[in-house]
């Protein structure tokens, strides 16, 4: 082959095979998005690095964002910048979701890890305790002295629900890395907590600052939604993966529609509680009485039909998860609207003598603790099932109790542990990005990076995920202030258009190009290139002119030194249009485009991909395995051993063999051929609505039973001499029938391949009796030993395998898969005497390969070798022939992994019964909640009546009472409010006495006739997966 010919083959290879070719439509339009900007943005960089100016780059990296401003190189420069950022961190996820470097990991829940982890992050964040505000200096708390709150140490002020958010995303994520299914109860707890902060959040902001309008909307739509569009475009994954997202923009609806609505009723008294007791009855039917309304109200957007993150349709994915915390918004609410009273009820104990504080606050803390406990030891104790259809009627009392406990005194409110609050803050990004660049396969398996090293692995790549958490956090907040501008609504929605019309632009192109069968790298690049450099053209001439000009103002403006050319007076300025700097900034961005096009071609090439059925070309890799001893006493067996079974210490540590396990030979990863356990559960719903027939002798019985406990059958096959062994055997677990016929001669083997595949009429169509999906089929032995004795009984024999071959291929033909399994090793030595005359190994290495000679193999779909899973524990066979039960479990194993690719695809979609909305529903524990609700509003107390036990101890403390107090303030201004922005969307408010309209902060207000003064903690307005607005902080409520 010549040298033209291979680079031509190069170059076909490049544009048509694996990368482009098996991505998504979106995914192919995001590359061309983001490659455009990609080579645009690193070609005006390269002309402004070159010509020495800096100021492009001082302006990106600016921490605040400015709106943009198309005629501004500057402005232009920075949006391209943090865009072109964006694709390379979407670039890397897909490549660690679909191309990694090496074969995902499975998940292994090891107990000891995952606590010493919290254990170690606990003790790690007690050494970054902080006050919040260290130059504030904590007022002297003196008996009848009422104290003021500042914004960083009031109830649930902003440092203290970061920190919330921050411990709850460890454990929420290390349950997700080690699929620690024992803390599942929990994590739902840690779930609704995200979501009751929701409705805290949002409500708090739109009780503040009445800002209805449409910017507001946009950004904090922005906020939850900006990066999951993204990656669902990149990795053509479904929205309703990422279901969390999705309950903080649904509920972030509600609250919306909640205080949007009459909005007039909210600063009164009892106006605000009439709305909110209405929309709990709406509420309760639409999830807790089954009245078919869930279903009416979201049909025209949600299906049935199965896809990826909705197993059983988005209808019943959405009706699920919603319903599991139904209640937790507005719960959240309610308590926004009481925690001024909460805030005063605390202060108010406080200004109590030392012994009336303490009586006051235990008591409240006593029966809320007993609460907990009544909790913990009834609903909390359920199975996962059951503890579903309780969770949202339950799920508040552990919340509340930990507000109560984490404020109890004003030291308390007023410290927080830095480390979590970091963390905190970007909750939102470590959810979505856990998905694909820490655990991959839509979050079932774990990237790797340092394989066989798991624990290095866990530390490489946790760096790698938190640091670019963090990143795609700045870059999400930077990007929504340059795009949707805070009071420019205008430009919010003139900018939002075109970024969608712009994205749309680029699916349509994808679209077209697959639809003519033209989509490949070769017309990616071209795409890329073409429109890259229009839009580089494009920016300078926009911009490039006045950028240019400038360039003498910011000199003086630095109070830099003027340095003359010669003996002239002029300025020495960058040479911005040399021939070097206009050839050299496209050359440079093609390469960056160039260099990306290739790294994901030649991953596709070289690289592994995402979890899922093994292709048919890992046939031959399937039985290339080995044996090797576990020891049986390492720390985590022997901690296992302790807690679970009261062993203090094993007897057999050590010994070459006590345990063995089956393990695949390390194959390349571009094979795809990610051999792995399948545990009982990913094995029941991949086997499900199967019939599996094994034909055969007591090897393939012994296969049978292995099978059988792969699927949870743990007795399966386990001695009994009361049980006739050769006979017919049939099991049906889950969905799937298993069935075992013996046949031990090849005559026998014939007449049952015969009645299997007669059993469906192919002429007529009619079904007469029960057709396998697949059969395993083995023999071999008993004919070497019953029916071998003369060269009559031999030819008969070799007659009878040629039929017997036959046979699998007509069964072939029909849609049926054949699995051949060639007989195990036989252990010589341990035969009767009459056996070693005839079957010892030497003889059946003979039979093995007079089957694979006669065609037998060749017929079948897929060959088990016997040997290959044998072959090495020869010497625990007991009879010659029979091994332990643990030895053919490798060999079910073997077998399972190669039915990804045996059996034929069951088409269910017409036969599929997604299961109905309603079945979570409770008409008798919503009626609870409506009374725990009518409480919280009726009496006015964030903690569910509760607080009122406090009153026992102290004067002037009950909610109630309070009230009028805390809101006295408020109350009489908002007989003040006018609308300064008449004629602009949404009902933005300002209070006329010192509220603040911009929305960041309230300071603090005079309260009622004396001169106390309360304030709302900081608060963002936003979901309780950090999803903050664009203000700092909501604080200074009265």
């Amino acid at each position: 082959m010549g040298t033209g010919d291979a680079i031509s083959e190069l170059f076909t290879d490049f544009g048509n095979y694996s990368a482009a070719s098996n991505a998504s439509v979106s995914t192919l339009a995001c590359a061309m998005f983001f490659g455009v900007i990609t080579f645009s943005s690193v070609s005006l960089a390269t002309r402004c690095y070159l010509a020495g100016d800096e100021r492009p780059f001082l302006t990106a990296h600016s921490p605040r964002s400015e709106p943009l401003e198309v005629a501004s190189f500057n402005s232009v420069y920075s949006l391209l910048h943090h865009s072109t950022i964006f694709g390379f961190i979407l670039f890397y996820s897909y490549l660690c979701e679909f191309h990694p470097i090496f074969p995902h990991s499975s998940k292994n829940y090891e107990r000891d890890d995952f606590f010493f982890l919290i254990i170690l992050f606990i003790v790690a964040s007690l050494y970054t305790l902080r006050k919040n505000d260290p130059s504030e200096r904590m007022e002297e708390i003196k008996p009848g002295k009422l104290v003021s709150p500042s914004k960083k140490t009031d109830v649930l002020n902003r440092h203290q629900t970061e920190e919330w958010k921050g411990w709850m995303q460890i454990m929420f994520l290390l349950y997700n890395y080690y699929h620690a299914e024992e803390i599942y109860n929990l994590t739902r707890i840690l779930i609704t907590c995200y979501v009751w902060m929701t409705g805290f959040g949002n409500f708090s902001f739109f009780y503040l600052n009445g800002d209805y309008g449409v910017v507001r909307l946009l950004r904090m739509l922005w906020r939850l939604n900006f990066l999951v569009i993204f990656l669902c475009l990149t990795h053509g994954t479904t929205y309703i993966l990422y279901y969390i997202c999705l309950l903080h923009t649904y509920f972030f609806f509600m609250v919306y529609g909640a205080m949007r609505f009459s909005s007039n009723l909210n600063y009164s008294k009892w106006g605000i509680r009439m709305k909110l007791s209405i929309l709990a009855l709406i509420i309760v039917l639409i999830w807790d009485i089954d009245t078919g309304v869930f279903r009416l109200l979201h049909w025209p957007f949600l299906g049935e039909k199965p896809m990826v993150g909705a197993a059983s349709g988005s209808m019943w994915e959405w009706y699920f998860r919603s319903s599991l915390d139904h209640w937790s918004t507005f719960l959240g609410m309610i308590f926004a609207l009481n925690h001024p009273i909460a805030s005063l009820f605390y202060r108010k104990l406080e200004q109590q003598s030392f012994v009336r504080e303490v009586l006051g606050k235990g008591i409240v803390a006593v029966a809320l603790l007993g609460a907990l406990w009544v909790w913990f030891a009834g609903p909390f104790q359920q199975s996962k099932t059951e503890y579903n259809h309780t969770h949202a009627y339950f799920g508040f009392i552990p919340l509340i109790t930990y507000i109560y406990m984490r404020n109890l005194t004003p030291w308390l409110r007023g410290h927080s542990l830095e480390l979590l609050n970091q963390i905190g803050k970007t909750t939102l990004e470590t959810y979505l990005m856990q998905h694909h660049i820490w655990l991959t396969s839509n979050a079932k398996s774990l990237l790797t990076l340092v394989p066989g090293w798991p624990k290095v692995n866990f530390l490489v790549v946790s760096i790698i995920y938190c640091v670019l958490s963090r990143r795609l956090h700045h870059i999400t907040l930077h990007l929504r202030g340059i795009i949707l501008p805070d009071g420019k609504k205008d430009d919010c929605i003139r900018n939002l258009a075109l970024m969608i019309g712009i994205i749309g632009g680029f699916y349509i192109l994808a679209f077209s190009f697959r639809l003519f069968g033209v989509l490949n790298f070769i017309t990616i690049g071209i795409v890329i290139l073409t429109l890259g450099f229009m839009l580089y053209k494009a920016c300078m001439d926009l911009g490039w002119e006045e950028f240019k000009k400038s360039y003498q103002n910011y000199i003086l403006k630095r109070g830099e030194k003027v340095l003359e050319k010669t003996v002239g007076t002029g300025l020495v300025e960058p040479n911005f249009d040399s021939a070097i700097n206009t050839i050299s900034a496209p050359i440079v961005g093609f390469l960056v485009v160039f260099i990306m096009g290739l790294t994901w071609h030649g991953m596709a090439q070289v690289g592994a991909t995402s979890v899922g059925l093994l292709p048919e070309n890992c046939e031959r890799f399937a039985n290339q395995g080995t044996w090797i001893s576990i020891d049986p006493c390492n720390e985590e067996a022997r901690g296992t051993g302790y807690r679970d079974y009261d062993i203090s210490a094993y007897a057999s540590c050590g010994l070459k063999g006590n345990a063995l396990e089956w393990g695949w030979n390390e194959t390349h990863p571009s094979s795809h051929c990610r051999f792995r356990h399948r545990d009982v559960k990913s094995l029941r719903e991949a086997l499900r609505h199967r019939t599996i027939i094994f034909v055969g002798d007591s090897m393939v019985r012994h296969l049978y039973h292995a099978l059988l406990r792969q699927l949870g059958m743990a007795s399966a096959g386990a001695y009994n001499t009361k049980v006739q062994k050769r006979s017919f055997i049939t099991n049906t677990v889950g969905d799937t029938i298993m069935e075992f016929e013996w046949a031990a001669l090849a005559t026998d083997q014939v007449f049952k391949m015969k009645d299997i595949t007669t059993r469906f009429d192919h002429a007529s169509g009619e079904k007469t009796g029960t057709r396998p999906d697949v059969v395993i089929l083995g023999g071999g032995a008993w004919d070497r030993l019953d029916a071998y004795a003369t060269d009559e009984d031999r030819e008969s024999h070799q007659s009878t395998v040629k039929e017997l071959a036959k046979e699998m291929s007509f069964a072939r033909s029909n849609n049926i898969p054949v699995v051949w399994v060639v007989p195990t090793t036989i252990n010589t030595k341990a035969l009767s005497e009459e056996k070693q005359a005839n079957i010892k190994e030497e003889d059946m290495v003979s039979m093995r390969a007079l089957y694979g000679d006669l065609g037998v193999t060749d017929a079948a779909t897929f060959v088990l070798d016997g040997p290959s899973f044998t072959q090495q524990r020869v010497l625990e066979s007991y009879d010659g022939v029979n091994y332990p039960l643990s030895t053919y479990d490798g060999g079910a194993q073997i077998l399972v992994n190669a039915m990804d690719w045996i059996l034929p695809k069951l088409e269910l979609l017409e036969s599929f019964n997604a299961p109905d909305p309603g079945s979570l529903s409770n008409p008798v524990l919503g009626l609870m909640m409506l009374c725990f609700v009518f409480m919280g509003l009726a009496c006015f107390d964030g903690f569910m009546g509760f607080s009122y036990l406090a009153s026992f101890f102290g004067k002037g403390i009950m909610p109630s009472d309070l009230c009028d107090e805390a809101f006295a303030d408020l109350h009489q201004r908002n007989e003040e409010i006018e609308d300064e922005k008449a004629g602009k969307e949404g009902a933005s408010t300002i209070f006329s006495a010192g509220i603040s309209t911009s929305g960041t902060t309230i300071a603090s207000r005079s309260v009622a006739s004396t001169t106390v003064r309360t304030t709302k903690s900081a608060r963002s307005g936003t979901s309780g997966v950090s999803a903050t607005s664009g203000r700092s902080s909501v604080s200074g409520r009265s």
